[in-house]
């Protein structure tokens, strides 16, 4: 039987093969490592009883203490063991390519573009989202005609099992629309009621959407060492989110251009909302930004804002996922639990509501085109939300 070390040696090797940073590296085989000095009767066992062991050790697995970098080493250790996916995620290369589905996708594509209110991001992600769910259920044997609510139901119920509840909605939003396109093509019988297809909200059973903590986020903020190039870059971008409520994607396309010094405006453009808009720095973001163009970006012929550094991988622009990575990586070296950058944005959302900033308002600094999607985001006191879902001045007296 192979000993830890040798198991913990054969981790390292597995996780370096498959393109890991030497940070992320050294992050997983450590933890691994943890994992088989308290449990050395995994190396054993078979692939349902470690699956098991595995995920009742990450249900103990304190939140403070980077539990997200844990759950993924364990896993990944779980993967080398049997040579298979943790999870069986979709994957175009299982499908033999689909002539009639391209065709589909292609005039999707074109409808979206046409009705002129959507980015080119979320006409891009919305066609994949129907793309995948095309080839799931039809490869092979398209025809519009068999889009209907039964072959919906059957997707969410097979493709997104154990996906969790919003990945679900976001999917019937998605196709909706798709359902849409098809009514206008005079497939209203079929399609129409998945066109119909309504969802309010989160079910009962749904955690409410995770909002970062203030005191998380200052923790954060100081941590990072901003002595360094790569320290002045994490701390500047963690304030667009934390501090203007900037998407990750809405960062990485940041241009040095976007920045107007003079005025203290940052301009948000391409972002998911097709709107462009313009929100004034506050002084500690405007100060970072300065700090980390004068001082700390490299010299480059790019005008991106962000530059890849250190082991990341490079470019002329940081990826959407470089992006959310780095603040992930920064939050956990602070022993902070961040459950994604969009808990940052909510953050923002409801600080801003909580201080009577009315919802219209932050919906258009936030960049949403509906005040039903700024209302999704909020934690916020009856009583406080009362006063900014209204702009009334005052009580009439007489």
């Amino acid at each position: 039987m192979a000993t830890q070390e040798e198991h913990v040696g054969m981790f390292k090797a597995f996780i370096d093969d498959n393109g890991n940073s030497e940070n992320v590296c050294n992050l997983y085989w450590k933890r691994v490592r943890t994992f088989l000095s308290k449990h050395p009767e995994a190396m054993e066992l078979g692939k349902e009883e470690l699956r098991e062991l595995v995920e009742e050790y990450i249900g103990e697995v304190p939140v403070t203490s980077g539990i997200g970098v844990t759950a993924t080493a364990v896993r990944y250790y779980w993967t080398m063991r049997f040579g298979e996916r943790w999870c069986n995620r979709f994957d175009f290369a299982d499908y033999a390519e689909d002539e009639g589905i391209e065709q589909e996708c292609a005039k999707f594509r074109a409808f979206l573009e046409s009705l002129g209110t959507l980015s080119a991001t979320t006409v891009r992600d919305r066609v994949q989202k129907v793309r995948q769910f095309l080839y799931a259920e039809f490869c092979g044997d398209f025809s519009r005609d068999k889009v209907c609510a039964e072959s919906v139901s059957s997707y969410v119920s097979g493709g997104l099992s154990g996906k969790s509840a919003p990945t679900r909605r976001g999917f019937c939003t998605e196709v909706r629309s798709y359902a849409r396109f098809l009514v206008s093509e005079g497939y209203s019988e079929t399609a129409g009621p998945v066109a119909e297809l309504t969802f309010t909200g989160p079910a009962v059973a749904d955690k409410l959407p995770a909002c970062m903590p203030a005191s998380d986020y200052a923790t954060v903020r100081e941590s990072i060492d901003t002595s360094t190039t790569r320290g002045k870059r994490d701390l500047a971008m963690l304030l667009l989110m934390g501090n203007l409520g900037l998407r990750q994607s809405d960062v990485a396309l940041l241009d040095l251009g976007d920045v107007d010094w003079a005025n203290g405006v940052l301009r948000v453009r391409d972002s998911k909302s097709i709107s462009d808009r313009s929100i004034p720095l506050d002084e500690g973001t405007g100060s970072a930004l300065q700090d980390y163009v004068v001082n700390g970006r490299p010299r480059a012929a790019s005008r991106s804002l962000f530059l890849p550094c250190g082991n990341e991988a490079p470019g002329e622009l940081m990826g959407f996922g470089q992006v959310g990575g780095a603040i992930e990586l920064a939050a956990q070296k602070a022993g902070v639990m961040l459950r994604g950058t969009h808990s940052l944005r909510r953050a923002v959302v409801s600080a801003m509501v909580n201080g009577g900033v009315p919802i219209k308002f932050v919906a258009d600094v936030l960049g949403y085109e509906s005040v039903k999607t700024t209302m999704g985001y909020l934690r916020v006191d009856a009583e406080r939300l009362r006063k900014a879902a209204s702009p009334w001045p005052g009580e009439v007296t007489s």
